[in-house]
This record gives structure tokens, C-alpha cells and sequence, in this order.
């Protein structure tokens, strides 16, 4: 395990990775970090700043300059303002003097050399130079290399009494099943499952637990990154955040210092579930969305059907990214990172529109269930400019293949989840097989919904005239929270959430909104749940993407009756 976990180490870049596992570690160890990474401020060489003592001994300050991998001549001194040692003459020369706080000034001060790797011989004997010239009494030096660090997590995090029995054979086993995305996410869930049992009743054990799913998430990430199949990784990012927001919910708004311990520990798994997403999405989607059939030619599917899924599964991950992204434009403290994230939020739209006139598989969902993902595609182009014209267009290519495909007994979006039985679909002159593979129906409920919100009377119309020509067997459902949805969502524990049925899409536009939402009213249920009190709103769209649950109609309230401004609201201000 040891290795393992040094490999992982070696992997990590300097920032957003290494430096956001640091405060963890020394947290976890017991001492109080009163100083963690920033951007866009001077950090005078110092990353990390802790005080505390460490296996009784004196009370010392520890501060921390970290650098990714191995040391190196080049990461040790060159003309680079990234090299450790300007970075130590900066510690020694600007931070201790200047910006070390009054009441730690008479404390031992230990300088820590921090990176992932090792140091390599040849830059050794300077290292050891420089440390020899520039120690003192109060001034001592400390090599945190791969190998202390490895020991670290081992001895804090992944100690036999603190985790399940099985937990490291399963770690090791989603490690080495990285290449079978499936089968490596099947063993991490068994392994944050056990881990989220352990806290699940006792808020003393939250802590521990959050920080310990957090550091299996990166060290799972590190290594498929270093193989390059990310998808078992972008799975367990998004389980590991719904599991660990389950466990920090109730510990929010409180005041107490384990609470805060708690806070800053779902924060950290909020960070590499953003660095996972980054990754998958500017890695693997990006570079082949303005590509014809790009990514379609990329699945290499055993059945065209598998194009299909893995199309419209890869658009809902986009989706999701982008709208993050909003969400962290208007959290986001400094200006200039507000700016640049609505850019970037805007830049996602785009790259969903080249996806989908590139992709035309994405002109016709295969399952009903895709509708979650059409549905967050919609909230993400309605957040992120003027994309009106084009989601009609991909509505009416929609409903009109749809329709089409149902006629000809061709592969109309159907109720089925099982992959087998949705190889052989349809059965061709089967009539009854017709009607029980579409015997409900969100999908064209939810084009009924943007339609009328964009005041389409075609499209509209289309689902309307689908409806009572060809099925009218079909039950038109929506989905809204209900008072269990909180206590099973972020884990799906159990069955929850209440469905409006018989969707009146024969009505009048104006009815057929009022219908919704005066549902929408008398189902409290959506403000009540945690992610959306605490303003953690994309919590909930991570959990119906993840979990197949239909996006709660509510999402679309704030969506200004105005057409031609085509926004939702999105200035709630988080603290985070």
C-alpha cells in the first residue's frame, strides 16, 4: 500500500493537487493550519503553515514550500521563480521577519521541503549544503519527501482500526481494475460505502471519515490519469461528493471546531472533484467536439447502440460541468475570476452545440431516462447567453425523430434499462411490445415543458399531436421531491420523490405552465433539500445525473417569463 501511495504522490501536480492534500495531512496529524494555498496573493515561499506538536514533543510552526515530484536540478535552482530554493530565501528572508503571526515568533520554526518524489542524487549534496549553512537554533530544516508523506496517509488516514476491514484490498482492486471502468467503480463504491457507514451516526467520526474518502478519490484519480482512462475516476468523484455531502449537511452551520473540520473537509473533496471533472472534460471531450463524428467514432462500440448511451451519457457530463461553472462565477470572491469563469461557462455552452450538429446521435434518445441529460443540456444553455434558436432546433430535430422512429418501428426512445434487452430493441410488429416499452414517458413531457418555457407553439404542438395520434397509452410524468427525498437522495438508499402524472400537454400553453407551476408550489419539498438551503445547487444535478433521477421541474422557476432574455437567475450569493 505504501507503494501505492508514493506512486500516487509522484503524480501530483503542485497546484490544486499536492498543495490541497497538504492541510489535510496536517490537520489529520493534529496540528493547526493556519495558512493554506492562495491565488493571486504573495505567498513569500511559504504554501502551508501549521503549528502544533507532533508525538509530544515542543510546539513548533511548520512551513512548507511544495514542489510536484521529484526534486530535480532544474526544480531545485535555476532561473525559474518556481525553484525551492529562491522559494526558501524568500521563507527565510521575507516570511519569517515579516509575515509570521507575533504569537508564534518564539516557537522553533521548521522549514519543510515538501514534494511527491524524491530528491535525485545529483542536486543532493547542494540540498544538504544549504541546509547545513542556514540552520540555526530557532531555524531547523525537514525533508517531507514521497516516502514521509506515503507514511503519513498511511499512519492518519488508512489506519486497520479507522477503516472496514476490506477497504485496502478494495482499493487496491479499483486501482487495478482502472482499465474496466465498471468493475474498478463497483469496488470504490463497496469502499466509500464502508467509510461513510463508519461516520454515518456519530458526528465525531465525520471528520476522519470525509478526509479519508477524499484522499482515496486522489490517490484513484492520480493513477487513472496516469493511464489515461478517467471514467471509473469521474464516477467515484461524483459518488465520493454525494456521499461526503451526506456526512457534512448537518454539520454546515454550526460553529463548533469539529463542524469546521467538517466543512473544510467536504471542500477538499469539493476541489478534486472539480480537478476529476477538469480533467475528463478538457482531456477527453474538448479536443473532439468540433469534430465530425468525433466522438461518436471514438465509443468503438460492440453495438451501434452503444454510441447512443455513451453520446448522451458524455453531453450530461459537459452539462454539468458548465453549470458548475455558473455556479462558480457567482461564488467566486475576485472579479476577475467571476469574468473569466462566465467566459468559460459560455465557452461550454459552445462546445455542447458543436457537440451535438457533430454527434447526430444526439438527435435521437434511445432511452426515456436520457431526458435527465437533454434537461441539463437546457438548464446549461439557458444559464450561459443567448441559445434560445438553438435549443429549438434541437428539440424539434427531437420530437420529429422521435415520432418518426415510433411510426416506423425504428429505435424509438423506450423504458428499458437493461442493456441486454435493449440490444434487440424494438421488436418489429409487435404492437403490445410498442405500447409496454412506452407505457410512461418523461422525455416528451420535458420537451413539452421547454417548449412552452421558450414559447414554441411548434414544438409544442408536435409533442401535443404526438401525444393523442400515437400514445395516447402514455403516461406523461414529471418528478418533484418529496419528504423522503433528502434523507435518501445524495446516497439513493431508498425509493423517494413524487411524480405528477398525466402531464396535461393537450392544454393550452399558459394552462399547461400553470398546471406545473401550481405543482411546483404546493411541493415545498425542493427548497427543503440541503444542497439547495446551503446554495450547493449543482449537488442536486450531480445526484440526478448520477443516479438516473429526474431533474425536479423546479429548476426551471427563475427562467424569466420574458422569453427574449433567456436566463435563469443565478446571483444567490454562497459562502463557501
Amino acid at each position: 500500500m505504501k507503494l501505492i501511495i508514493k506512486q500516487y504522490l509522484s503524480s501530483l501536480k503542485e497546484r490544486n493537487e499536492l498543495d490541497a492534500l497538504m492541510p489535510d495531512i496536517l490537520s489529520q496529524m493534529g496540528l493547526n493550519v493556519f495558512s493554506k494555498p492562495g491565488r493571486g496573493t504573495r505567498q513569500d515561499g511559504v504554501d502551508v503553515a501549521a503549528v502544533g506538536s507532533l508525538d509530544g514533543g515542543l510546539e513548533k510552526v511548520y512551513l512548507f514550500s511544495i514542489k510536484a515530484g521529484d526534486l530535480t536540478r532544474s526544480s531545485w535552482d535555476s532561473d525559474s521563480l518556481q525553484s525551492l530554493r529562491p522559494s526558501l530565501n524568500e521563507i527565510r528572508d521575507s516570511y519569517i521577519p515579516n509575515r509570521l503571526p507575533k504569537e508564534h515568533k518564539n516557537k522553533q520554526l521548521v522549514i519543510c521541503l515538501c514534494f511527491g518524489g524524491d530528491i535525485q542524487e545529483q542536486v543532493r549534496t547542494s540540498v544538504e549544503g544549504y541546509i547545513e549553512q542556514n540552520s540555526s537554533e530557532n531555524v531547523v530544516y525537514e525533508e517531507w519527501n514521497g516516502d514521509k508523506l506515503a507514511e503519513l496517509i498511511q499512519a492518519h488516514f488508512l489506519r486497520e482500526d479507522l477503516l472496514p476491514n476490506d477497504s485496502r484490498p478494495l482499493l487496491r482492486k479499483a486501482l487495478a481494475l482502472l482499465d474496466e471502468p465498471e468493475a474498478s467503480f463497483g469496488h470504490y463504491v463497496k469502499l466509500i460505502t464502508g467509510l461513510y457507514k463508519y461516520a454515518v451516526d456519530d458526528s465525531s467520526k465525520k471528520l476522519t471519515s470525509i478526509r479519508q474518502m477524499s484522499i482515496c478519490l486522489w490517490i484513484l484519480f492520480a493513477w487513472a490519469r496516469d493511464i489515461g482512462n478517467l471514467e471509473s475516476a469521474y464516477l467515484s468523484a461524483e459518488r465520493t461528493l454525494l456521499f461526503s455531502w451526506d456526512l457534512t449537511k448537518e454539520e454546515f452551520d454550526k460553529n463548533t471546531k469539529v463542524a469546521k473540520g467538517v466543512q473544510g473537509a467536504f471542500n477538499s473533496v469539493l476541489t478534486a472533484y472539480f480537478q476529476v471533472a477538469n480533467e475528463y472534460i478538457n482531456s477527453k471531450i474538448l479536443p473532439h467536439v468540433g469534430v465530425n463524428d468525433g466522438l461518436s467514432s471514438a465509443v468503438r462500440p460492440s453495438s451501434s447502440k452503444d454510441v447512443n448511451l455513451k453520446l448522451f451519457d458524455v453531453v450530461g457530463k459537459l452539462a454539468i460541468y458548465g453549470l458548475w461553472t455558473a455556479w462558480r462565477s457567482v461564488t467566486a470572491t475576485q472579479q476577475e475570476d467571476r469574468q473569466a469563469l462566465v467566459q468559460q461557462a459560455r465557452s461550454v455552452s459552445n462546445s455542447i452545440k458543436l457537440l451535438i450538429s457533430n454527434n447526430p446521435v444526439l438527435y435521437l434518445p434511445l432511452k426515456d431516462d436520457q431526458a435527465i441529460d437533454i434537461f441539463l443540456v437546457l438548464l446549461q444553455l439557458i444559464t450561459s447567453g443567448d441559445n434560445a434558436k438553438d435549443i429549438k432546433v434541437w428539440l424539434t430535430e427531437i420530437i420529429d425523430r422521435a415520432r418518426f422512429a415510433y411510426e416506423g418501428n425504428g429505435p424509438f426512445p423506450c423504458t428499458i434499462r437493461d442493456y441486454a434487452s435493449l440490444i434487440k430493441h424494438p421488436r418489429r410488429g409487435d404492437e403490445d411490445y410498442r405500447k409496454e416499452v412506452t407505457e410512461g414517458s418523461l422525455l416528451y413531457p420535458v420537451i413539452a415543458l421547454w417548449a412552452a418555457l421558450l414559447e414554441d407553439d411548434e414544438i409544442y404542438g408536435k409533442v401535443a399531436k404526438f401525444k393523442k395520434e400515437c400514445l395516447q397509452h402514455c403516461n406523461f410524468q414529471l418528478w418533484y421531491p418529496d419528504d423522503y427525498t433528502e434523507k435518501h437522495f445524495y446516497t439513493n438508499t431508498d425509493l423517494h420523490g413524487s411524480v405528477l402524472s398525466n402531464v396535461p400537454v393537450e392544454y393550452p400553453q399558459e394552462e399547461f405552465l400553470k398546471v406545473i407551476r401550481d405543482e411546483c408550489k404546493h411541493a415545498q419539498h425542493f427548497e427543503e433539500l440541503s444542497a439547495q438551503a446551503k446554495g450547493f445547487w449543482p449537488l442536486i444535478l450531480v445526484g440526478c445525473r448520477h443516479y438516473r433521477i429526474p431533474v425536479p421541474v423546479q429548476f426551471t422557476q427563475d427562467i424569466n417569463e420574458d422569453a427574449s432574455e433567456q436566463k435563469i437567475n443565478l446571483e444567490q450569493e454562497v459562502d463557501v
